[in-house]
């Protein structure tokens, strides 16, 4: 078996009152967001096919899947994805690596509809529902998530539908006084029923600030205090300070694409105290798995950066992680976790959980007329 054509098929989403402070996701009444988006396929002559629905840094990985689809894809075994991925490693290493999540991800899918078995099971998954966490988009100030009461009701609601966690994102234009608020609303209204986290996105520009904020999680006993420092925590002297200072457990490498790697000298380093990972951005399934095994040989969680049915099946087989990120979720807007795949296969379930898909592959399908009625753009090697 033999991969004979690699399809790029480009297309927008949309999502109505959203816009954007500083890049940062909003809540806006007035405006609606067309983020580009892309499907991934890898297709074998006898016509065996994988898929991967891309949503995160979407011209970066479109243009990195095409440096490597015809040297190192076409006429390559599919199930060889072990070598494929050392391969396009070592080919995007100029580069962050973005397009080995598609590609990796499309031959996991491939992998399990040729084996007629899900991801899941291809993995050794031994869960069929996970412990999810709300995960909102940022503070606006636009009337929706716009303040510590605004957020208490939300979490509130989202505690009633079953989440075992809640996080928000702190305020895009960097206001340390209304991120503390925030916190300090969400443990008075739901902090003994839900574990609570502050994702800062490093948006804190001094160590004051990071520190200051960080002691308020401390005292709240947030369950984790994520990338607070303005460098994205590429500095391991700096973000190694913030951890010895603090109590609250430091969630970092969300913005550093050094992979599996990078990942055991920040551990080794004591720069981190859990770590991310993502089959989008890391590596596909095969790179963040790699991550994740690292981490608990280091005796160290690993949380998976945003959702996708990669993520679902991949938390299914990990031991060391405790939560599915539903997000970015808000009261008044629907994000893009289900657009372009048939029905919703990211929503929780009546507890609250993530149900992990069964069917072959990753268990879901492109909704292809979707796909088509969006289509910005197409490529096609063969």
């Amino acid at each position: 078996m033999r991969i004979s054509e690699v399809e790029i098929h480009e297309f927008d989403y949309r999502v109505e009152r959203t816009g954007t402070v500083g890049g940062n996701w909003v809540y806006d009444p007035d405006s609606t967001a067309e983020p580009p988006g892309f499907v991934l396929t890898i297709r074998t002559a006898d016509g065996t096919e994988g898929y991967y629905r891309g949503f995160a840094f979407t011209p970066p990985s479109i243009a990195q899947v095409k440096m490597v689809a015809e040297e190192h894809l076409l006429g390559r075994d599919p199930l060889e994805r072990r070598g494929i991925w050392q391969d396009c490693w070592r080919a995007l290493r100029h580069t962050d690596h973005f397009g080995l999540g598609a590609i990796d991800v499309a031959l996991w899918d491939l992998a399990g509809r040729y084996y007629d078995e899900s991801v899941s099971t291809l993995l050794g998954g031994y869960r069929d529902s996970l412990p999810t966490y709300a995960s909102t988009t940022f503070v606006d100030d636009a009337g929706g998530l716009d303040g510590p009461e605004a957020f208490a009701d939300y979490a509130e609601d989202c505690l009633d539908r079953g989440y075992d966690g809640f996080k928000f994102h702190a305020h895009p234009e960097v206001r340390p006084d209304v991120d503390v608020a925030i916190c300090e609303a969400l443990d008075d209204r739901v902090g003994d029923e839900m574990a609570l986290m502050i994702d800062s996105s490093s948006l804190y520009r001094t160590h004051a600030d990071a520190l200051r904020v960080g002691r308020v999680v401390d005292d709240l006993d947030f369950f984790w205090y994520e990338d607070p420092m303005h460098d994205g925590g590429v500095s391991e002297q700096a973000t190694k300070k913030l951890v010895a200072e603090l109590d609250t457990p430091m969630l970092g490498l969300e913005h550093v694409r050094t992979g599996p790697y990078g990942t055991v000298d920040s551990l080794a380093n004591g720069s981190t105290d859990l770590v991310r990972a993502s089959a989008h951005l890391d590596g596909g399934i095969t790179g963040a798995l790699k991550t994740a095994e690292a981490a608990e040989a280091f005796g160290c969680d690993v949380e998976l950066l945003l959702g996708g049915p990669s993520h679902i099946h991949l938390m299914s087989a990990l031991r060391n992680s405790n939560f599915f990120e539903h997000g970015l979720l808000h009261p008044e807007g629907t994000w893009i976790l289900n657009q372009g795949f048939e029905g919703e296969p990211e929503s929780i379930d009546e507890d609250g959980r993530m149900p992990v898909p069964d069917g072959p592959g990753l268990g879901v399908d492109i909704d292809w007329s979707f796909v088509e009625r969006r289509r910005t753009g197409h490529t096609l090697f063969e």
